[in-house]
């Protein structure tokens, strides 16, 4: 009888020590669960397949680095915001500055991931497009919702706001319209499955943004971390390596 009491005695202190030290484990270790981080975004960016573009490579090895897990998953544009700042996901993935004004639920995680440069393509129209001006008078297409387009064309003879930016590149390859506007690399990757002929990508952009990582609210404590990740990764030549493997072979001869 005083064994089977011993007995329980010293199992109910060993579940008390396993309690207290789950308790203990700090939120993010590799027993919780993984966050999510969404973007609308797509290769060579983001791919939902290989998980091997580049921004989330890039947020996988900030966020490693962190000692934490993250998963990123694509959703349709419009739904990322509001299901970052509502919590329904951890955050996202690549955004502007400044965004917390209007989604108080946001924290930015402070430090760039990339440069994005809103180009416009041509095959057959050669003069330089380099400023909203240069559009007047021009068949123009870019995807719908795309603020950054939207919000600056005014005097274009013909705007096609289109859903898939395989169609649009499309229509410039058929010459049905003048200009094709998108985000630089994902562009070039669109254009190449496509097979356009006589691409010219117009450069300097339209328009040149730094981009953030945001995370919801409930996880701003891990923000500083993952910044001063993504710094490491740019000073030891992480950052460089990526844009080689994946970006630099889009450039155009």
């Amino acid at each position: 009888m005083l064994t089977d009491v011993r007995q329980i005695a010293s199992l109910s202190l060993l579940l008390c020590l396993v309690l207290l030290g789950v308790m203990a484990l700090p939120p993010n270790s590799a027993t919780a669960r993984p966050l999510t981080i969404a973007t609308g975004v797509s290769y060579p960016l983001v791919s939902s397949h290989t998980k091997q573009g580049f921004l989330d490579s890039l947020a996988k090895e900030a966020f490693q680095r962190a000692g934490i897990d993250v998963l990123v998953d694509v959703l349709p544009p419009k739904r990322v915001l509001v299901s970052a700042n509502q919590g329904a996901v951890d955050g996202c993935l690549l955004r502007i500055e400044g965004l917390e004004k209007y989604y108080p639920n946001l924290v930015p995680i402070p430090e760039t991931t990339i440069n994005s440069q809103f180009v416009a393509y041509t095959t057959s129209y050669t003069h330089p497009i380099t400023t909203w001006d240069d559009l007047n008078g021009l068949s123009v297409a870019y995807i719908n919702g795309w603020k950054i387009f939207e919000n600056n064309i005014k005097n274009s003879n013909m705007v096609d706001k289109l859903r898939d930016p395989l169609q649009m590149f499309k229509m410039l390859n058929r010459g049905r319209i003048n200009v094709a506007l998108y985000e630089r690399w994902q562009g070039l990757h669109v254009s190449q499955m496509v097979g356009v002929e006589n691409l010219k990508v117009h450069m300097p952009p339209l328009v040149e943004m730094k981009m953030f990582m945001y995370l919801h609210k409930k996880h701003q404590h891990l923000a500083p971390k993952v910044a001063a990740a993504l710094k490491e990764i740019k000073a030891d030549g992480t950052y460089q390596k990526l844009y080689d493997q994946i970006l630099k072979p889009l450039h155009l001869d």
